[in-house]
């Protein structure tokens, strides 16, 4: 996914991108008991949608 990272919206508040590092690292921020591969794992089965990335790392 090419992101200009000078040009933000609600896309970007929405949304995980798991070959952006700077985003993967935020998630593992606020979840620090996850490795990265579980956080990226998890945007794999949850799918780009931060709330839903947050359910699944939540167990819900």
């Amino acid at each position: 996914m090419a992101d200009d990272k000078k040009n933000v919206g609600k896309q970007d508040d929405i949304r995980v991108d798991s070959q952006d590092p700077s985003e993967v690292e935020y998630l593992h921020q606020q979840f620090p008991s996850k490795t990265h591969q579980e956080i990226k794992n998890a945007i794999e089965k949850a799918g780009p949608v931060r709330a839903d990335i947050i359910k699944y790392l939540n167990g819900r």
